[in-house]
C-alpha cells in the first residue's frame, strides 16, 4: 500500500463517520427483535430517531467522500484503506 499524507480534516471526517455509524448501531441495537418489528412494536419516536441517525451517517459519509483530497489519488481503494489505518492510529495515539 502506498504512503499518503492525509490532511487532518480528512482524518477528522473519517472519525466523524465512525462516530455516526456507531450511533446508528446503538439505535438499531435498542430496537426490538425483527419479528416484533414486523408486528408493529416500534414507536414513531424510535423510527424518527433511526431516520435521524441514518441521515447523520449518510451526511458524514458524503462529507468524507466529497473531500477535495480524493481528486489527487489514483488508487482510491488503497487510499481509503490507508486512511482508515491512519485514523485508527490517530485515535490510538490520542487515547494514550
Amino acid at each position: 500500500m502506498a504512503d499518503y499524507d492525509f490532511p487532518t480534516d480528512l482524518i477528522a471526517l473519517q472519525h466523524a463517520y465512525w462516530q455516526a455509524d456507531a450511533e446508528v448501531q446503538r439505535v438499531t441495537d435498542a430496537l426490538p427483535p425483527s419479528t416484533d418489528i414486523l408486528g408493529g412494536s416500534v414507536s414513531d419516536e424510535q423510527w424518527s430517531e433511526l431516520a435521524r441517525v441514518r441521515t447523520a451517517r449518510m451526511e458524514a459519509l458524503e462529507a468524507l467522500d466529497r473531500h477535495s483530497w480524493w481528486s489527487e489519488v489514483g488508487d482510491r481503494y488503497a487510499a481509503r484503506q490507508s486512511l482508515r489505518k491512519a485514523a485508527r492510529e490517530a485515535l490510538a495515539g490520542a487515547a494514550s
